[in-house]
């Protein structure tokens, strides 16, 4: 009799154990998972925002061109220390910046 109650105390203190093990597992499985998609939207995340640097990097080159061009355009003016402007310069600095 004795034997028979510890047979049934063993089978019910593993299946316990064996409960506890695969409530371990489905937990550690669901983090994984969480960091799994933390890691995915941080890689896509640092992607966008390398496509925005880099779109970001086109405009300033673009932009220190213009400013290069323009500047070059007011040195070439005879009278550069002036503050009025010619139509003729006017439209010059507006088709700069088409």
């Amino acid at each position: 009799m004795l034997a028979v109650l510890t047979l049934i105390g063993v089978i019910y203190g593993k299946g316990r154990l064996d409960a506890k093990h695969a409530a371990e597992t489905a937990l550690l499985k669901g983090n994984l998972k969480v960091a799994e998609l933390n890691l995915k939207n941080e890689k896509d995340a640092r992607l966008g925002d390398a496509i925005l640097a880099t779109e970001a990097a086109k405009r300033q080159a673009a932009l220190s061109t213009k400013i290069d061009e323009l500047n070059t355009y007011a040195e070439t003016l005879e009278d550069a220390n002036r503050e009025c402007l010619s139509g003729a310069d006017v439209e010059r600095l507006r088709d700069l910046w088409k």
